[in-house]
């Protein structure tokens, strides 16, 4: 591996950096952003122009420009770095895997180092950089899948059979080390066991685009403005929007309830107008894009699956508040965010109206996903089918599980387009209804 000091150092000395980070997720996860104009990430850039002039084997070690990446953000943002430590361990970026592409025509960059704590590899942390190399994000992975077991161990080995090697009279050069893993094979694989289920999040560790990563590029936010939170107002003009009603006519019908795989649309800033994009489906799961330009989603959730709850999941809350809101807080509005599905029992939308000061730390969705599944296998199947019974436990999850202030769900009428607030009452144990 060439990760030399004066090459990392000289590197970052050519960069200017912003950097933009959002909400925690499970897994430490934050959500990405995007910088407005299209600009590949310096490092990237610098290294495959160097990488297609030479013919030298190193220059095809991708921990370059990922790892000097990693160290301009924490230059940038060192109670991050400290953050990190402090749960995980530490970073070695002298160690990492080789790189991993996609599928033919699928030309993003997956590579993996360890983070240890005493000498011992606790977690992996990925990075993955898109296609256009303008757009980049790490996570952290401990025991959450088998192949993270597998590259934990896997780099463990390496540290014990260096420490035998350095006392012996042969040690090895720990500067420049490529760890071949075999798992993942590809980086479709690591899609599928990254993602959460449901509309696959965006959010992550870290991650941006040009800007972030050492370019001239930023992304500014947003002051939060109360003034621009009224949930109510944004869906009535929402509700007055030709194309916004054409996708959800599309969506709303009985032939998309009989499919055996979910669809929907992602909503993004365009100028002048929103642009709706076809959400991707991968094993049967709906991927939320990446880049912070997406601040919504509407989705069918299907009558051809057996016990599927006809109103959001935990996935789909999850996605909600890590991407759409925050995306949507760094590019616009949080009142602008929103989620939407669209079932035969009813259409659902999640607003949010609070200050954004919301956390959802290590293990909230999989907390959200175990009481969910308690709550609704529960229920008989005539139960199911009940829309009065489903929202009053939909509510109420979101009232004693969720606990996220200014998060909100709301009826649309499937006539009208008029929508009511739901809120669970604890003292009467049933939903009140709040017309906007």
């Amino acid at each position: 591996m060439l990760m030399k000091k004066n090459l990392v150092y000289g590197l970052l000395l050519l960069s200017t950096l912003s950097v933009s980070l959002n909400s925690c997720r499970t897994d430490e996860m934050l959500t990405s952003t995007e910088q407005t104009q299209k600009e590949k990430i310096a490092f990237f850039e610098r290294f495959e122009n160097e990488k297609s002039l030479s013919k030298n084997a190193g220059s095809n070690n991708y921990a370059i420009p990922f790892g000097n990446s990693m160290i301009a953000y924490f230059e940038k943002y060192p109670e991050k770095k400290t953050e990190l430590e402090n749960k995980y361990g530490t970073v070695d970026l002298r160690v990492s895997s080789q790189d991993i592409g996609g599928d033919e025509g699928d030309n993003r960059k997956l590579l993996f180092f360890p983070m240890l704590k005493d000498g011992k590899v606790t977690a992996v942390i990925a990075g993955v950089v898109n296609a256009e190399r303008d757009y980049l994000y790490f996570d952290v992975h401990q025991n959450t899948h088998s192949d993270a077991v597998y590259l934990i161990n896997k780099f463990q080995n390496y540290y014990d059979t260096k420490t035998v090697s350095q006392n012996s009279n042969d040690p090895i050069d720990v500067g420049e080390v490529i760890i071949i893993v075999t798992r993942p094979i590809k980086l479709t694989m690591y899609d599928v066991w990254s993602g959460g289920g449901g509309i696959g999040s965006g959010g992550h560790d870290m991650g941006g685009g040009n800007g972030d990563f050492g370019g001239n590029g930023g992304s500014g936010g947003n002051p939060y403005t109360p003034q621009n939170q009224n949930p109510c107002e944004k869906m009535k003009g929402q509700n007055q929007n030709t194309e916004f009603k054409a996708k959800v006519a599309e969506i709303d019908k009985k032939e998309i309830f009989d499919k055996d795989k979910e669809t929907g649309f992602s909503a993004a800033y365009g100028q002048p107008k929103t642009n709706y994009e076809p959400l991707s489906n991968n094993n049967d799961n709906l991927k939320f894009p990446y880049g912070n330009k997406y601040y919504g989603y509407m989705h069918a959730h299907l009558d051809s699956k057996d016990g599927l709850v006809k109103i959001f999941s935990p996935a789909d809350i999850f996605t909600f508040l890590t991407s759409c809101v925050r995306n949507a807080e760094s590019k616009g509005s949080m009142s602008d965010a929103y989620g939407i599905v669209i079932t035969s029992q009813g259409n659902y939308i999640l607003k949010y109206s609070g200050d954004g000061s919301f956390g959802i730390g290590p293990g909230s969705l999989a907390s959200w996903q175990s009481s969910y599944e308690k709550i609704f296998s529960s229920l008989t199947e005539s139960q199911l089918l009940d829309p009065n019974i489903i929202e009053k436990e939909f509510t109420k999850f979101m009232d004693e599980k969720v606990k996220i202030d200014g998060l909100e769900v709301y009826k649309s009428d499937k006539t009208t387009g008029d929508t009511t607030k739901l809120k669970y009452d604890k003292a009467t144990n049933k939903v009140v209804p709040t017309p906007c």
